[in-house]
């Protein structure tokens, strides 16, 4: 009883210290961020700011609701209330902070154990909603890609390199999808992923073939779901273009605060390949990437180099730094209630 008191302890404290690691990795990157922000206020229409942030709310809101109301088909009985909160906190950490998912993902199975959720449940639900998302996320891309190519001062090596990009992107849509529907080629990968792990010590090794286990069982759940009930996607998926939607408008605003006046080929163009380009880097927030590429394809659209730079600089602190500084007091809320629960269980 002793020893199981003790682990419960230090499992708590583990989980209460990778959450404020979480919070301090964000805090540094929203730091570097801050340091270009001075350039931002001599430039800045301010009037574009209000409707900014309110789409960020209404984006950040909007995929937060999709990933609650995938409790009912995942099978998953939690206090909506509670779940909406740790939906937003997730998902200002993945935006800011995000390893390919892993933090956003992490923290959302963590604060939603104590509301009875099991952490496989958890990562299926996660999954759909990552799913759902992308494929909203590559046909944002193919309309933009589509916009680009037909644009009449596209240059020739230009219209080949956004070609082969969409080919690649069409390739990962149905990889994708092949790895969550078919247990075959999902077990097939997993396999292989096991097989290369073979280099590492034993211990290494026998983690990740359980890790393999349990996220092959979570894709399988978030399948079923999928294919059990369609027509219950219907609403995430609503949510899910609300979302994009707000998204595109939130940076609409950004850059027509430098630009005035912005054509919608320009801004679905640009914003697509960025969003794309940060997602597959899978660098913290695709910080770098995702802001280069975006200014990148925005100057070669005419809009001026300093005004596409200024115009992500402003969008990063709207959309990713904004929101994440906003949801530190539920990460207080959050930490309280967890340390309420521990002590409990322990008692």
């Amino acid at each position: 009883m002793m020893h199981s008191t003790l682990v419960s302890r230090s499992r708590s404290r583990a989980i209460a210290l990778a959450v404020v690691l979480v919070v301090l990795a964000g805090i540094f990157v929203g730091v570097a961020d801050l340091r270009e922000a001075g350039r931002l206020l001599d430039r800045t229409d301010w009037s574009r700011l209000p409707p900014a942030l309110l789409l960020t709310v209404v984006s950040y809101v909007s995929t937060s609701a999709a990933l609650v109301v995938l409790c009912g088909p995942m099978g998953i009985e939690a206090p909506r209330g509670p779940m909406l909160r740790i939906a937003v906190i997730s998902v200002a950490v993945n935006n800011l902070v995000s390893f390919g998912g892993v933090a956003g993902y992490s923290l959302r199975a963590a604060l939603s154990k104590p509301h009875g959720v099991a952490a496989g449940h958890s990562l299926a639900m996660s999954l759909t909603h990552a799913y759902l998302n992308n494929l909203f996320m590559f046909l944002l891309l193919a309309v933009g890609l589509f916009l680009l190519v037909n644009g009449p001062a596209m240059d020739p090596a230009w219209r080949r390199t956004l070609e082969a990009a969409g080919v690649l992107a069409v390739a990962f849509v149905l990889f994708s999808t092949a790895a969550l529907f078919s247990g075959a080629v999902r077990r097939a990968i997993l396999a292989g992923v096991v097989r290369l792990s073979s280099r590492l010590p034993v211990r290494g090794r026998i983690s990740l073939a359980t890790a393999s286990d349990e996220l092959d069982e979570a894709l399988a759940r978030a399948a079923r779901a999928l294919r059990r009930a369609p027509r219950a996607m219907l609403l995430p998926v609503t949510f899910l273009g609300l979302h994009w939607c707000a998204m595109v408008g939130a940076f609409w605003c950004c850059l027509s605060a430098f630009t005035g006046v912005v054509d919608v080929d320009v801004l679905v163009g640009g914003f697509s390949v960025g969003a794309v380009a940060g997602f597959a880097s899978l660098l913290p927030g695709g910080i770098g990437v995702q802001d280069g590429s975006l200014a990148a394809v925005l100057a070669l659209q005419g809009v001026s180099v300093e005004a596409a730079v200024l115009a992500v600089l402003l969008f990063r602190l709207v959309y990713y730094l904004t929101p994440f500084v906003a949801t530190l007091p539920l990460y207080a809320l959050a930490l309280r209630q967890r340390g309420r629960d521990g002590f409990e269980g322990d008692t």
